[in-house]
């Protein structure tokens, strides 16, 4: 998998003045092959910051929920409602971020990838 991230340094335009003073914009484009990484090398924080990364930039249309492996009808759902109308997104940035193990948002085909499943053998009365 081939991830394309545009990172920008701090600062404001040559011609503007801000709070900081001068300073100027500049970019760099990342390329980051994860598919390079050894087998077994895949460092848990290197996905928790891709998956970030994508949860900012491509969240409202389910990026980071196709890169953890959900069913199609999930970033389905997040495109047509714009990521829950950005709710959805917010949310499960803060699980990204402070998840201590994002495995078990691995192949989680739920909408809401935080949340419990129901157990089948439990009837309400």
């Amino acid at each position: 998998m081939l991830v394309l991230l545009w990172l920008l340094s701090s600062g404001m335009p040559a011609s503007a003045a801000g709070p900081f003073g001068k300073g100027t914009v500049t970019g760099s484009l990342v390329l980051l092959h994860v598919d390079s990484l050894p087998a077994g090398d895949t460092s848990p924080e290197l996905s928790r910051a891709l998956a970030a990364g994508l949860a900012l930039t491509l969240g409202p249309f389910g990026a980071h929920r196709v890169y953890f492996g959900t069913k199609p009808k999930v970033p389905l759902l997040y495109g047509l409602t714009f990521g829950g109308f950005g709710v959805l997104v917010l949310i499960d940035l803060g699980h990204i971020l402070f998840t201590k193990d994002l495995s078990r948002y691995t192949d989680n085909d739920r909408i809401l990838m935080w949340a419990h499943p129901r157990d089948a053998g439990v009837t309400p009365r």
